[in-house]
């Protein structure tokens, strides 16, 4: 698990404690789910997740994961495949992570080398439209810039 999701500051010494429940579920790498995973804690996937991920917890998609679904979810690490869209108050991709859909998440940390074909929002308010923010950005694009 990464530093940002953790109780630690950057540059404090000592242990890190996760912020997540000690309930751990684990979808292991030769297993295969359709339909709607419910939970909290943690949710380690390995394997194939197809359908909708609602999560009050953390969920790793681990590095040969595919998963095929929309996620909404407390805290999110992507390491391996997603396809879908992402809702998520805090997201890290890493560096081998695939994504193929929109990110949306308060807190949002991308490593050098991640794919991610799709719209990323940011810190945006909980009730903001990011097609709208998508909209304004096109219309600042039009105006005329000044020699």
């Amino acid at each position: 698990m990464s530093r940002m999701f953790t109780n630690q500051r950057r540059g404090e010494e000592g242990p890190t404690e996760p912020m997540v429940d000690q309930t751990a579920t684990y979808i292991g790498s030769d297993a295969s789910v359709e339909g709607t995973v419910r939970g909290r804690g943690l949710l380690r996937i390995e394997g194939r997740v197809a359908g909708q991920v609602e999560h009050e917890g953390t969920v790793v998609v681990g590095q040969k994961a595919e998963v095929r679904a929309k996620l909404r979810v407390k805290e999110l690490v992507v390491q391996g495949y997603v396809e879908g869209s992402i809702h998520a108050d805090r997201c890290e991709i890493a560096e081998t992570a695939r994504i193929v859909g929109d990110v949306r998440a308060q807190r949002l940390a991308v490593a050098e080398g991640a794919s991610i074909h799709g719209d990323l929002a940011a810190n945006l308010p909980e009730d903001a439209d990011p097609s709208a923010a998508r909209g304004r950005a096109a219309e600042l694009e039009e105006v005329p810039q000044e020699s």
